[in-house]
């Protein structure tokens, strides 16, 4: 007769369920508009004259205007010179009666030409010499206030999220047994 011991381990199973997170972000978007700044600029580019006519002129190098002007003035002191001459010549005729020899004196005096010398620097006038030329500017904004021209708006952030919480699950597979039984057919024969 035998005794037989048969014996079942337990066994637990796990099932696991791991946590998930799932986010989207939207980022905050800010959107600006601004006014844009004028500037208008103008320019005239610099223009140098430079009137030589007065040195020119101091020159002798007059035009055909006041060279007529020169020298009708010019003849007008030359004609009461002579004028002059005359009539002092006539009185000296008139006072024949001095004594001498008025006309060959007369004749003497005019028989000599008599010739000034004079030095002088040339041009005696400087050139006029005038610089035209302008900038303007002009700088301006549109839509000023209490902005100063700037509009902008906002749009916040968010973040969207979907959480699976983790699950762990246990149970027992199989349950522990310890089997006795008895065996008829012993082949051990214990004597004692």
């Amino acid at each position: 007769m035998g005794i037989r011991i048969t014996q079942t381990y337990a066994k637990i199973g796990i099932d696991t369920v791991l946590s998930e997170l799932n986010m989207k972000a939207h980022k905050p978007k800010i959107e600006i508009h601004q006014n844009h700044s004028k500037l208008k600029i103008e320019t005239e580019l610099p223009k140098v004259e430079i009137d030589q006519y007065e040195a020119f002129a101091s020159a002798g190098l007059k035009g055909p205007i006041d060279l007529t002007h020169e020298i009708a003035q010019r003849i007008y002191q030359q004609v009461i010179e002579q004028i002059g001459k005359i009539s002092e010549d006539g009185d000296t005729f008139a006072a024949i009666e001095n004594g001498g020899n008025p006309i060959a004196d007369m004749a003497e005096s005019d028989s000599v030409t008599e010739h000034e010398f004079d030095v002088d620097c040339i041009p005696k006038a400087r050139p006029q010499i005038t610089v035209k030329g302008s900038q303007q500017i002009e700088a301006g904004r549109e839509g000023e206030g209490v902005k100063n021209g700037v509009e902008f708006s906002i749009s916040p952030g968010r973040i969207e999220y979907n959480y699976i919480p983790a699950q762990v699950n246990i149970f027992l597979r199989q349950y522990g047994s310890v089997k006795i039984g008895y065996v008829q057919d012993s082949k051990v024969d214990v004597y004692i």
